[in-house]
């Protein structure tokens, strides 16, 4: 969950309506549990990484009878409507299924990290930022938006600079942050906002060095992040809202009015 978006859980099955059951109640403005549908308003300044449990049961008394869903509050991603499709087959078989996708995906994971560790450098539009390749209106497009750029009350990490830069069916935002903080800060997810809700997930997250906080009597040294997505020009039309968050998902960096040329 991300912000007060409304979560709307749609169903191929009729439900129960006596079944729902809302571990954390607090959480939530209201909600509404309808014949085929579910809908949740969260509450706003939920802490990000927090975890509740909601539980709806349907009205057919087949199996499965009932189904569990985990909210996490993230500073970023959320989903604002959701389809259930319930199947038969036993539990054993999905369980069987994710753990060879988690298993695929943590390889895929290992080969692109050691990839990435023996260029130095990221693909595309990314590494062309980071190997300094690009010059505003020279090939790609750049815009210079330190000034435009707006930071959120309680950033962890202060503004300094900001660039974004375009090219074709790709975008990209390059910011430098000072850390006021005790500890080093790095990104480890990132997600572009647009006004209407819309999500443009990162291709590349990339960052040379933690960001780490000034010495006692100097001036911190500022760290850069790169965010690149997958964007037609179409697409990046408008102002869109930039969310770093690190390991913990609660040392966070909000910056809005992000747009590029």
């Amino acid at each position: 969950m991300a912000g007060i978006r409304t979560i709307t859980f749609r169903f191929d099955s009729l439900l129960r309506q006596d079944s729902l059951n809302i571990q954390e109640r607090g959480w939530f403005e209201d909600w509404a549990l309808g014949q085929q549908m579910l809908t949740l308003a969260p509450r706003e300044n939920l802490a990000p990484g927090k975890r509740t449990e909601v539980e709806v049961c349907f009205a057919d008394g087949a199996a499965p009878a009932c189904a569990t869903f985990v909210l996490v509050v993230h500073p970023g991603l959320g989903m604002q409507e959701v389809k259930v499709l319930r199947q038969s087959r036993p539990v054993a078989h999905f369980q069987q299924v994710a753990k060879e996708a988690e298993a695929q995906v943590q390889q895929c994971r290992e080969e692109v990290r050691q990839l990435r560790s023996e260029r130095g450098v990221p693909d595309g539009l990314t590494g062309a930022v980071a190997s300094g390749l690009v010059n505003l209106g020279r090939g790609v497009d750049g815009k210079d938006l330190t000034d435009d750029a707006t930071e959120k009350e309680g950033n962890t990490l202060i503004k300094d600079r900001v660039f974004s830069y375009r090219s074709k069916e790709r975008v990209a935002v390059e910011v430098y942050l000072a850390n006021p903080g005790t500890t080093p800060w790095t990104a480890t997810g990132a997600v572009l906002r647009g006004p209407k809700g819309e999500v443009l997930k990162p291709l590349l997250l990339w960052q040379p060095d933690p960001i780490v906080p000034a010495a006692p009597g100097e001036e911190g040294k500022r760290g850069r992040v790169v965010v690149e997505v997958l964007a037609t020009e179409k697409q990046a039309r408008g102002t869109y809202t930039l969310i770093l968050w690190d390991a913990t998902r609660q040392r966070t960096i909000t910056l809005g009015e992000v747009s590029f040329p």
